[in-house]
């Protein structure tokens, strides 16, 4: 029997995108100290002029080098780094301003979650530092209108960021490249309509239909807010993070939820004792047997705790990012004394090669060609031209040479006169 949860597990979510809170911490971490080593690289080699270098870096950095010999040929100071918890800060300040594009662009709520779940994807093996996160929103945005079949033209959507359509297009494949081309997110909406219809269907709940509704109505909101600011789709599935915000939304439902669907007992049979003729009797029970240790095996009573252990876990970390939590991102005190300086230390650390999107694709485009112009031994090969594509030029007399076909008849050569003797009996002479 393929359980939901076996399902689940074969899902790209599952196999590329989940983690345990320590691996992914692990993972943003080695990402911050891979993207620290390449720029410092990169700035070295092509390090700034002496002036804009000594006003960018020096009330920041912590790696001046003093000159002994005066005249400007010291090791370039390099500016100071984001570290992993000032990425993360950085990378919520995005998600709620997808969110809030989202809102403003009247989106569906698919749309918007998986566009912020793209935004979180790629910034977590890609670095903050690397790629400019106010050009990859739009970008994760746009692209998540394509996976979920919502149709945008792209010229409208362009003037609505003030944007052109090269600078949207520009980050497309890498955004793909960072989500390892695995677009499908599983969101917890659809679970959350099964489970109301569910708690509906039980006759003492249908008197109480308006606790429902407003049950599943908080629900939501929660749900388009909570788990995409937090981490939760990286730590548990769908269906855990649904009866988590249903926790939140009334813990009383959440319970009956859980208690109704995990409460089968599977019966010991005795069908070793009792055989039937020819074994058949002895061979029903095995197989009623099994069904019930498998169906135990789903939704067993065995399961209730460990399932609210996990549930409870869940709704501790949506509780961090309610919805009134919108605000807080929002709020100009906060944008003045957290943001803006992160915003400004990002600019003096950015990757100098990989910031401009538009001029990365053309490098690279260009890259690609040339790589194309060379042979295995690193020898240009000359452009065939236009005319080469089927085969070389004729030479000058071959121009000039008149090629005269004979003519044939189209059927074959004339049939050859052929003269008979007189005519003889076939079958011999006159009897």
């Amino acid at each position: 029997m393929a359980t939901e949860d076996a399902r689940y597990r074969e899902s790209s979510q599952y196999r590329l995108w989940s983690f345990s809170p320590t691996q992914l911490s692990a993972l943003r971490e080695k990402t911050n100290a891979a993207a620290r080593a390449r720029i410092s690289d990169r700035l070295l080699s092509h390090p700034l002029p002496a002036t804009s270098s000594r006003d960018l870096s020096a009330p920041t950095s912590n790696a001046n080098t003093p000159d002994p010999d005066g005249n400007g040929n010291s090791t370039p100071a390099l500016p100071e780094f984001l570290t992993p918890a000032e990425e993360l800060t950085l990378v919520g300040f995005y998600i709620s301003e997808t969110l809030r594009a989202s809102e403003m662009l009247h989106y569906a709520d698919e749309i918007k979650a998986t566009a912020a779940m793209f935004l979180k994807r790629f910034y977590i093996t890609n670095s903050i530092m690397t790629y400019p996160p106010q050009e990859m929103l739009i970008v994760a945005l746009f692209f998540a209108c394509k996976v979920e079949s919502g149709h945008v033209n792209l010229s409208e959507y362009t003037k609505t960021f003030n944007k052109s359509p090269e600078e949207v297009l520009a980050g497309e494949f890498l955004l793909c490249q960072g989500l390892r081309f695995a677009f499908d997110v599983k969101h917890p909406f659809r679970a959350l309509r099964g489970a109301m219809m569910e708690l509906a269907s039980l006759k003492d709940m249908q008197a109480d239909l308006k606790r429902l509704d407003a049950a599943e109505a908080r629900a939501r909101k929660i749900l388009q807010f909570s788990p995409l600011m937090t981490d939760a789709y990286f730590h548990y599935t769908p269906s855990q993070i649904m009866l988590a915000a249903l926790s939140l939304a009334d813990r009383g439902l959440a319970e009956r939820l859980i208690q109704e669907t995990f409460h089968f007992v599977a019966m010991e049979g005795n069908s070793a004792d009792t055989p039937g003729a020819n074994g058949g009797a002895g061979e029903g029970n095995n197989n009623k047997n099994r069904a019930n240790e498998e169906k135990a095996a789903i939704i067993g009573s065995h399961l209730r705790d460990k399932v609210l252990g996990a549930v409870e876990a869940c709704r501790d970390m949506l509780s961090r990012e309610l919805p009134e939590r919108k605000e807080h991102w929002t709020n100009k005190p906060f944008i003045k004394t957290q943001i803006t300086p992160l915003r400004k230390k990002l600019l003096k650390c950015k990757d100098p090669e990989r910031w401009n999107l538009v001029e990365l694709q053309r490098v690279r485009r260009q890259q690609k060609l040339d790589s194309d112009d060379e042979d295995d031994g690193g020898r240009k090969v000359k452009k065939e031209e236009d005319g080469d594509v089927f085969g070389g030029e004729l030479g000058h007399s071959a121009k000039k040479r008149k090629v005269t076909v004979k003519e044939e008849d189209p059927f074959g050569e004339p049939l050859r006169k052929v003269t008979v003797k007189k005519e003889e009996d076939p079958f011999g002479g006159m009897l």
